[in-house]
């Protein structure tokens, strides 16, 4: 294994403080610090928020390197160290005194293009206006959707937008994902989803956006917009997994107590 650690960090005055803190650290323990991704590191240290953690899965193209979060922002769910633990940290990393996780990655597939979301895929209109959506799950015809849009989550991504939307938790070892309908209309005419539907790994949902709404519906992939001719969306549990360090097995409670409730 190398001693090389990416470091990728958010753009404030406070996390480069505690990059430069961090760097210190690490390199008077024998570390080598990349400000660029390089593929031979063995850790992708991400210090920042959420957000920031999101960018850098993206940026490393969902590298299989771990990843683990010093916390610099607001919420920081994915972020398990806390600035005040920075050399708790390293001796626990010295001392190989963690656990690898593994996360899952929703891989969806519009017009031939594969785009991979570790968060969540959202179908949505970029107006104040509802779009009408057909939904099918291994083939089969579910709904004719009208309403807000809808949220397909990861069980880690099920904390963020998927919960304002009154989606369940799931807990991240958890092997499925999460089809969440965003204020769903209902009528005479409509008969939309009520609830989220919780889907095994190997299921694949389809979405087709009616010609009456192409013009105003877009598809974000963890915060990121995403425009195409192509208004046909299939979306599945990705073959690879994120790699995420545990230090502390009560992490995801503490978590859920302390940033949640």
């Amino acid at each position: 294994m190398t001693n090389i650690i990416n470091i990728f960090k958010n753009k404030s005055r406070y996390t480069n403080t505690i990059f430069q803190r961090t760097k210190k650290i690490l390199e008077s323990n024998g570390y080598q610090i990349s400000a660029d991704f390089n593929p031979n590191a063995f850790l992708n240290l991400v210090i920042g928020g959420d957000g920031t953690f999101l960018n850098a899965v993206h940026l490393s193209n969902f590298s299989s390197i771990p990843f683990i979060g010093i916390n610099t922002g607001h919420l920081g769910f994915y972020q398990e160290i806390e600035v005040d633990m920075l050399e708790e940290f390293v001796d626990a990393l010295k001392k190989h005194q963690y656990k690898v996780e593994e996360l899952t990655v929703l891989q969806s597939k519009i017009n031939n293009k594969s785009i991979n979301a570790i968060n969540e895929v959202v179908v949505k209109s970029k107006k104040n206006q509802i779009i009408r959506l057909k939904v099918f799950i291994d083939g089969n015809f579910i709904e004719a959707y009208s309403g807000d849009g809808l949220i397909i989550s990861t069980p880690h991504g099920s904390t963020a937008y998927n919960l304002s939307a009154n989606g369940a938790i799931l807990h991240q070892s958890l092997n499925g994902f999460q089809l969440t309908p965003i204020a769903p209309v209902y009528s005479n005419l409509n008969k939309s989803l009520k609830c989220p539907v919780v889907l095994p790994n190997d299921a694949t949902v389809e979405i087709s956006v009616s010609k009456r709404d192409n013009y105003h519906t877009i598809f974000i992939f963890d915060g990121r917009e995403f425009y195409t001719k192509d208004f046909k969306i299939s979306i599945g549990v990705s073959p690879n997994k994120i790699n995420k360090l545990i230090l502390n097995k009560n992490h995801y409670w503490t978590n859920i107590k302390n940033k949640l409730m």
